[in-house]
């Protein structure tokens, strides 16, 4: 079974209108997506979402009622449910959005926004949450999209192998070079600023000839 593999920057370039969101996959209940940010969009705020943006490409400035950021390539900021907010850019700019592809049962009427004492946001740079990856395939946490974590880990040599959980496993390259190599035989090699995703159950381990830097989804353990 070979995987299906998204190349960004290519679908990007296939968009003809900023801030329309592409689809790339999804993982549970959430959709990753890319747009190009060019111009401003209107303020909005999504009531049962949370979203993550991360700059694939250029900058943007990310506006919101907790503070502004400016991202640039590898950086991001989750806006938390129910924060007004609005993205805009000078420059072309090729953003990854991941929020919720739907809104499940479990979301209503249960929304946690944000409070005037809230702190303002803050922005994750991947360059430096690397620096704390010291050993291969162990993840840090880089934020936390409604129960799904974010995590980053660096690739090299073969990691363990483990079947994809019920909701899939994305991985996206973000540095270097990483291949997927599933039980059956198939796999797929993915470039920087190239994602895939393995079914369900499908059982598979990474491995990378040179450090590779990738980003991964999981869903949030229980607390005990």
């Amino acid at each position: 079974m070979s995987l299906t593999v998204t190349n960004l920057s290519a679908v990007a370039n296939r968009i003809g209108r900023p801030f329309a969101a592409v689809t790339l996959a999804a993982v549970g209940d959430l959709a990753v997506s890319v747009y190009v940010c060019q111009g401003q969009v209107n303020w909005h705020k999504h009531l049962d979402e949370d979203e993550l943006f991360l700059v694939h490409e250029g900058v943007i400035g990310l506006e919101t009622e907790r503070g502004n950021l400016n991202l640039h390539a590898e950086e991001l900021a989750v806006v938390p449910k129910g924060v007004a907010h609005r993205s805009g850019s000078t420059l072309r700019s090729v953003v990854v959005l991941i929020r919720a592809a739907v809104l499940t049962e479990r979301k209503n009427g249960h929304r946690a926004h944000g409070l005037d004492t809230d702190p303002p946001l803050e922005k994750v740079r991947i360059a430096r949450a690397s620096a704390m990856l010291t050993t291969p395939y162990q993840p840090v946490v880089l934020a936390r999209v409604e129960d799904f974590d974010v995590l980053l880990m660096s690739a090299q040599g073969f990691g363990a192998q483990e079947a994809a959980p019920g909701h899939g496993a994305l991985w996206f390259a973000l540095r270097g070079s990483a291949g997927i190599e599933t039980a059956e035989g198939a796999g797929a090699r993915l470039e920087a600023g190239e994602l895939t995703v393995v079914p369900a159950g499908v059982r598979y381990r990474l491995h990378a000839a040179q450090p590779a830097l990738v980003l991964t989804l999981r869903r949030t353990e229980p607390a005990d």
